[in-house]
């Protein structure tokens, strides 16, 4: 076995090019890795999977890396030569291969890349208090990296199986980790993390309007709500109802004793002059049953409406099921809905009571600066229209917010303001745009 020297002067007698390029392949492993001495299997497939593909395929990489497979080659021979010969065979192996030569067709790499990772055994799992982000900061990059090297270390001592099974031990590795106290200080590296993501968060997109309000919100999105009595009483009796699967009509409504009872617990409900006691009849007992089901905590089963296992292990814990519905309120994808909804959010928190026009008066500024700066989430409309697309999308996210008695709404002075359990959804909701970041495009 060689020392890096005598490996590199083996490949350099052989051929000179081929050496320089390994031993830049090695350094730059070397400068993020995962590990302060040892070589793991994470940092090697990070560099011939992602950072020799993208150095490739980028804007004047075809120069230096005008074959990436002999550059490939030349890095699984010093890793050979070092003794690391299981890695040497993921450098030489048909998977790497084929992931470069995908490296210009993003949806086909991507494909190819998610399933080599899994295949792995060492891509660290998303978890019940995060989702990793595709690009995420220096704190992030070292936290996931550190969580590969640990999963192998499993592997290798056999306590992680290695045919894929054991998610929940490889999930409880990875929340070690984030729960475990940082290098220097008294903060948990989710800590740490969180405020890598927090800084983000509040300057992107290229609305000063919105990282105005972001920013001073930021200390109460960091904070997780504490446990108290905020409550969804609609939701939960809808939850109830259905507990041992509600019998629906002919017509596939909701039973009417069922539709009754969310009638008397819905304030929504009673501003409203409608009479009968079937589901159609009431426009807010059909927005709340269609939340329940886009949440993933109901689902039909031929002529029953039934608890998804989601729905039956909170139908008991109200702490827990108002987290999921926060978490669940704002859509995952970099979306105008997602913005808007991000906007109502923070203008209720910020002011105890606001009329509707000036929320949505935010939501279009908002909008317009995005897009403006270029930096317009998907499916948003032009600068022109944005005053008209925010009122209809933050009408959206109130109405919801109402269904869930999460809004009080006072018609008379027409203000509406967050309930208390209103608020608690509301830091959920904006907790989760930070630590469930939307999933990559492509």
């Amino acid at each position: 076995m060689h020392d890096l020297d005598s490996a590199l002067d083996v490949i350099r007698a052989r051929d000179d090019t081929a050496a320089k390029h390994a031993h830049a392949l090695w350094h730059v492993m070397r400068s993020t890795a995962a590990h302060p001495t040892k070589v793991t299997r994470y940092d090697v497939q990070q560099m011939v999977w992602r950072t020799l593909p993208g150095a490739h395929t980028k804007p004047g990489g075809a120069g230096p890396f005008d074959d990436p497979h002999r550059i490939c080659d030349s890095f699984a021979e010093l890793l050979h030569l070092l003794g690391h010969t299981a890695y040497a065979e993921v450098c030489r192996s048909a998977a790497t291969h084929a992931i470069i030569d995908a490296a210009a067709d993003p949806p086909r790499y991507r494909e190819l890349v998610d399933a080599a990772w899994t295949a792995s055994g060492v891509l660290p799992p998303d978890t019940p208090v995060l989702a990793w982000a595709d690009d995420g900061g220096p704190v992030e990059t070292a936290l996931h990296a550190a969580c590969g090297r640990l999963l192998e270390e499993a592997l290798d001592q056999g306590t992680l199986p290695a045919d894929g099974t054991g998610e929940p031990m490889r999930v409880g590795l990875v929340m070690r980790l984030l729960t475990s106290p940082e290098t220097e200080g008294d903060q948990t590296w989710f800590a740490k993390l969180l405020d890598e993501r927090l800084d983000t968060w509040t300057t992107e997109g290229g609305s000063q309007t919105r990282r105005e309000m972001l920013v001073r919100l930021r200390p109460e999105v960091r904070r997780a709500p504490e446990t108290a009595e905020e409550r969804l009483p609609a939701l939960a009796a809808l939850l109830e109802g259905c507990r041992g699967g509600a019998r629906l009509t002919g017509s596939g409504y909701l039973p009417t004793s069922l539709v009754a009872a969310l009638v008397d617990t819905m304030p929504a409900c009673r501003e409203l002059t409608g009479a009968g006691r079937s589901e159609s009849r009431w426009p807010p007992v059909a927005l709340l049953r269609g939340l329940a089901e886009s949440m993933g905590l109901l689902v039909r089963d031929g002529a029953r409406l039934r608890l998804t296992d989601q729905g039956a292990a909170l139908v008991d814990d109200a702490d827990s099921l108002l987290m999921t519905v926060g978490e669940r309120l704002v859509p995952r994808e970099r979306s105008a809905l997602g913005a808007a909804a991000e906007v109502v959010f923070a203008a209720l928190l910020l002011e105890e009571r606001m009329a509707p026009a000036r929320v949505f008066e935010k939501v279009g500024f908002v909008l317009a600066e995005q897009a403006a700066a270029g930096q317009e989430p998907a499916g948003q409309v032009q600068t022109d229209i944005a005053p008209a697309q925010a009122t209809r999308l933050g009408v959206w996210v109130l109405r919801r917010l109402r269904v869930l008695d999460a809004v009080d709404a006072d018609w008379t002075a027409r203000r509406v303001g967050l309930t208390d359990a209103g608020r608690s959804l509301a830091r959920w909701a904006l907790r989760a745009r930070v630590l469930f970041p939307p999933p990559p495009v492509g």
